[in-house]
C-alpha cells in the first residue's frame, strides 16, 4: 500500500535525523556510552558509524548505530522526489476539482492569456486583466474587483475565464462563474414552498467564493428585486473583501441603471476598474 503524504513526511524527518546523527554522532549523558568505529558498507565503502549504549531501568541496555550516510542521503534524496510527486498529483487533483465546479463553459476550459486575440485595440484590457491575475494575492486581501463592459463577441468572457483558469492553477482558490440570471433563478427557487435552501443559504453559496464572476448583467430584467438580490450578494463580498468580477454588454451608465449606483460604487473599492470593450466584435 502507498503511504500517505503524512507517512512519507514522517520518514524525511526520521531520515534526516539519523543523517544528523550519522555526521556528528550522538550526545552522551549519564547512562548513555557513545563511541565509533570503521565500518564497510557494501555500496560505498568505509565509513565511520557512531554507536550509542543506553543503559535502561533493570539494566538493560539499547544499542543505536548510524548507517552509511551516502545511503541515508540517497534514500533522503528519493524521499523527497516521492513527496514532490505525491503533492503535485494532490495539487492537480485539487485544480482538476475546483475546475470541475467554477461554472467556465467547455468553450473556455483552456482560455488564457497567452491564447487571447491580442489586437492594438484590446492591449489595455488584456494587460489590466492579466495584471488582476498576477497580483491576485494583492486584490484578494483588499477585495478589489473588475467590471468589463461593453459589445458582444469582443473577448470580455475569454479573459474572465483565463482570470478563473489562472487563479484556480496558481493558487488553488475556489472561483464560480455564473450569470445574473442563475443566480436570480437559484434564489428565486428558495421562494417556492417545498424548497431544499433557503435564500440565505443560496446567497451565502455565492458569497463564500474566493472569486465570483458574473456574466451577462443586465440580461435580467432589471427588477427592484433584482437590484436588491444582486446588491445583497455583491455588498456581503464586498464587506468580506472577497473579489468579484462583473461582465455586461451594457454601457457604464446603462449598467448601473439595471443593478444600481450602489453596486457600482462597491465594485470601485478595493482599487477596483472598470474597463471598456469599445471595439467591433472578433465574430463579424
Amino acid at each position: 500500500m502507498r503511504k500517505s503524504i503524512d507517512e512519507l513526511r514522517k520518514d524525511l524527518e526520521d531520515h534526516q535525523e539519523a543523517l544528523k546523527c550519522a555526521s556528528v554522532g550522538f550526545t552522551p549523558s549519564g547512562n548513555t556510552e557513545v563511541s565509533r568505529q570503521q565500518v564497510v558498507c557494501e555500496k560505498h565503502g568505509v565509513y565511520t558509524q557512531h554507536c550509542r549504549k543506553t543503559t535502561l531501568f533493570g539494566g538493560k541496555t539499547l544499542e543505536n548505530k548510524t548507517r552509511c550516510p551516502r545511503c541515508l542521503q540517497q534514500e533522503i534524496s528519493a524521499l523527497e522526489a516521492e513527496i514532490r510527486q505525491v503533492e503535485q498529483a494532490y495539487t492537480q487533483r485539487k485544480i482538476n476539482d475546483l475546475k470541475a465546479k467554477s461554472g467556465v463553459a467547455k468553450r473556455f476550459e483552456q482560455a488564457s492569456f497567452d491564447n487571447y486575440q491580442d489586437l492594438d485595440v484590446n492591449s489595455k484590457a488584456k494587460r489590466v486583466c492579466e495584471a488582476y491575475a498576477k497580483k491576485w494575492q494583492e486584490r484578494k486581501a483588499v477585495g478589489g474587483g473588475l467590471i468589463l463592459t461593453g459589445k458582444p463577441g469582443t473577448g470580455k468572457s475569454h479573459l474572465a475565464c483565463a482570470i478563473a483558469n489562472y487563479v484556480i492553477e496558481k493558487y488553488q482558490d475556489d472561483v464560480l462563474m455564473t450569470t445574473a440570471l442563475r443566480i436570480m433563478r437559484k434564489v428565486k427557487s428558495t421562494w417556492e414552498k417545498n424548497a431544499d435552501l433557503t435564500e440565505s443559504e443560496v446567497i451565502e453559496v455565492y458569497v463564500d467564493k474566493d472569486l465570483l464572476i458574473i456574466d451577462e448583467v443586465g440580461v435580467q430584467f432589471g427588477s427592484e428585486a433584482e437590484k436588491i438580490i444582486l446588491f445583497e450578494i455583491i455588498n456581503e463580498r464586498y464587506e468580506q473583501l472577497k473579489p468579484t468580477i462583473l461582465i455586461s454588454n451594457l454601457l457604464e451608465d446603462e449598467l448601473a441603471g439595471y443593478i444600481g449606483e450602489r453596486v457600482i460604487d462597491r465594485m470601485r473599492e478595493g482599487k477596483g476598474a472598470m474597463i471598456a470593450f469599445d471595439w467591433e466584435s472578433y465574430r463579424k
